[in-house]
């Protein structure tokens, strides 16, 4: 087998790219291991296998290696979601799913390894797949962005960035190509476009890696350990103790917050950056770093849900409809205010009136 230069340019930069993740797996696995290193290797690994995969090389030649490297290519977007899923929204609660729920699951990854793996994906639902994966890198852009204006951590909010830019940009090009013209895809110069756009994604990634851009553990500690703090010891907001140079918009947002302006329907952390003059920023690392909350919702939470609370246990307030305390704490609709209750509480907002009526 002889290859053109540009075949073995593209060969060159495909084992290139293997190593960068090889050296991001080994430092994944080194520093600590849980569900997102988990997942992020077994991204790497899908990533590696598609490299393979799809390299200047007939497909006899690798036997049936290729059904091990097609099944990992194919179940990359599904692991790409728990992954996003885990970062932006919290663990997936393996351990609450029910057993139907996880004999389903096992049933799908059973014949994803018996058609991809043993039949090396020859057979209508090849393509099939592929529109399940479109949706699926669809809802992934969902998934990073819907929250991001939310987002106190500034570590986070970058790895939403690259996710929608990088990612899953080029997971939806990439599968875009694989439901349209096949030709196109065996083209020389189509290859070594691909492999220059990975290498483009896998550097800047690199570099933001290894420069700790996308690395808050304090953050996540301190905001974690606060957070855990003021629930056990039922401690005030204005109790925490705030940096000299926080203390001013401090003061300023505790008193507007005092004076219930966390009614507002729609309050962003921008809108509550004019109100008390301070820039955007420091207001979300006041929020974040210093009084221990990951979001804005939930800073805002710690104030409409107490409130909520009052209301709901005031038995001269018994008829006013839960929708009309929801809209007047600021919430947008029923749903989010049942949501954010139920977490919290651990029952429903109608559930925790009941209890005072008896």
């Amino acid at each position: 087998m002889q290859l053109s230069f540009l075949e073995l340019s593209d060969l060159v930069l495909r084992f290139l790219i293997i190593g960068q993740l090889s050296a991001l797996c080994i430092v994944l696995l080194s520093k600590k291991i849980n569900n997102k290193s988990v997942l992020s290797v077994f991204l790497c690994l899908c990533l590696t296998s598609y490299l393979l995969l799809t390299a200047p090389i007939p497909d006899h030649q690798y036997g049936m290696m290729r059904g091990v490297f097609l099944l990992l290519v194919e179940i990359a977007p599904y692991v790409l979601w728990c992954l996003v899923y885990i970062l932006f929204n919290g663990d997936l609660k393996l351990q609450n799913w029910s057993v139907w729920l996880k004999a389903i699951v096992g049933a799908v990854l059973l014949w994803f390894l018996y058609f991809f793996g043993y039949l090396q994906g020859v057979g209508a639902f090849h393509q099939v797949n592929h529109a399940i994966e479109f949706l699926l890198v669809l809802h992934i852009i969902y998934l990073t962005t819907k929250e991001f204006p939310d987002d106190l951590v500034d570590a986070r909010r970058q790895a939403r960035v690259f996710v929608v830019i990088y990612t899953s940009f080029y997971f939806l090009v990439l599968v875009s190509f694989e439901l349209g013209d096949a030709s196109i895809r065996g083209m020389t110069l189509f290859g070594l476009t691909n492999t220059l756009a990975i290498l483009l994604s896998t550097s800047v990634f690199s570099y933001f890696f290894f420069n700790d851009k996308f690395k808050d553990e304090m953050t996540d500690t301190l905001s974690d350990t606060l957070s855990d703090t003021l629930a056990a010891e039922n401690t005030p907001l204005n109790a925490i103790a705030i940096p000299l140079v926080f203390q001013a918009s401090h003061q300023q947002l505790c008193q507007v917050m005092q004076e219930n302006f966390y009614t507002e329907t729609q309050l962003s952390i921008k809108a509550l950056a004019v109100k008390i003059s301070t820039p955007e920023h420091q207001l979300r690392e006041l929020i974040n770093k210093h009084m221990g909350f990951r979001n804005f919702s939930e800073f805002l939470n710690s104030y409409r849900l107490p409130a909520a609370c009052k209301q709901l246990e005031d038995l001269t307030q018994m008829r006013k409809p839960i929708l009309t305390i929801a809209l007047e704490l600021g919430y947008g609709s029923i749903a989010t205010f049942n949501r954010a209750f139920k977490g919290k509480m651990g029952m429903s907002p109608k559930e925790y009136r009941d209890q005072f009526q008896k």
